[in-house]
C-alpha cells in the first residue's frame, strides 16, 4: 500500500525494480487485494506480467522484466504486514518501526498454479 492506494514491486536483486500501482485509493471496510504473476515461462529468470485486483477487479496492470532465478538472499524474510530486512520498495523507510503496515490483514495466500 502506498498512499492508500495499492501497489507491488518486485526488486530484482536491489538492481532493478519493477512497479505496478493501482491508480485509486481503496474504499473502506473489507476489501481483498490480489497480485496475480503470469510468467512467461521457457526457462529460470524469465519476465512475466503482473496484476493487481481489487474485489475481483484489474486495477494495474505491468512488466516485470526479469525475475530471481534461483534463491533468494539467505538473510531476507518472507515478511507479511512490515518490511524487517532490506527494503523492497524505495522511499518506505528501514526497518519494522517505520515499515509496519497500520491497517489489517486478515489472510494471506499464495498459490501456484
Amino acid at each position: 500500500m502506498k498512499n492508500d492506494k495499492p501497489e507491488f514491486t518486485y526488486n530484482f536483486l536491489g538492481l532493478e525494480r519493477y512497479v505496478v500501482a493501482g491508480s485509486k485509493k481503496l474504499p473502506a471496510g473489507l476489501v481483498t487485494v490480489k497480485l496475480e504473476f503470469a510468467y512467461d515461462g521457457g526457462g529460470l529468470g524469465k519476465g512475466g506480467t503482473a496484476t493487481l485486483y481489487v474485489d475481483g477487479k484489474a486495477v494495474a496492470s505491468g512488466r516485470v522484466e526479469k525475475t530471481e532465478p534461483n534463491i533468494f538472499s539467505a538473510d531476507e524474510t518472507a515478511d507479511v504486514g512490515l518490511d524487517n530486512q532490506t527494503p523492497v520498495a524505495l522511499g518506505i523507510g528501514y526497518g519494522p518501526e517505520e515499515t509496519r503496515f497500520t491497517g489489517k490483514i486478515n489472510k494471506v495466500i499464495v498459490a501456484i498454479k
